[in-house]
Parts: structure tokens; sequence; C-alpha cells
């Protein structure tokens, strides 16, 4: 008897792997959002609430809850859905050295604090 295995898991084909903690706070347009889930090449922020479409160039900046240094980035939506369609997911475009070097810097400790 032959049976076939069905997964509805969708496969992770992302480059980078995403991290729900530490919660990053997100700038945009003066307005703050907290990470849901971030990455090196983008981010997911809760409680959206403007109008944006996939495709649309955004600009903003990020900082740790508890630092008060912010990092600048340049980015493309992706989509905006959850419950409320309140979820705004990005792909930065351009973080620049310092952005990339903060997110790496934050991984590495997550990863060596266990």
């Amino acid at each position: 008897m032959r049976t076939t295995r069905v997964s509805y898991d969708r496969p992770d084909v992302r480059r980078d792997k995403r991290y729900p903690l530490p919660t990053l706070v997100i700038t945009i347009d003066g307005e703050l959002y907290d990470t849901v889930n971030w990455s090196l090449g983008g981010c997911l922020v809760t409680s959206f609430a403007r109008h944006l479409e996939p495709g649309d160039a955004i600009t903003g900046s990020f900082r740790l809850a508890d630092q008060p240094i912010s990092v600048d980035f340049a980015a493309e939506v992706v989509r905006i859905d959850g419950p409320a369609r309140d979820h705004l997911a990005v792909k930065f475009t351009d973080l620049g050295e310092h952005g990339m070097s903060v997110l790496e810097r934050i991984i590495t400790r997550r990863l060596f604090r266990g």
C-alpha cells in the first residue's frame, strides 16, 4: 500500500533568520511601532494604521527599547496583513554598514547569552 504525505506548512525560504526578541522600536513618520519579528533583511511591525501598498518605499529608524540611539533605514513594503490588517512587513533596501553592524551585534549577543 502506498501512502502520500501532505504538509500544509509553508517552507521558510527567507534568506535571513527572523528573531522575535529583542523587540525593536521602529519609528516611521514620527510614529513608534514594535516589531513582531525582525531579521537582517527586514521586519514585521504591529499596530500600523497607515495606508500603504506592497512596493511602496518608506524610511524610518530602529533602536532597541532600552537604547536611545537609533539607526536610519530605507525599506520597501512587502505586505500588510494580520487580524486587523495592522501588520506591516518590510524588506530593508538601505540599512547601511552601521545598521547591519548593529543588527549583527544584537544577534551575536543573543547567541552567546543562550
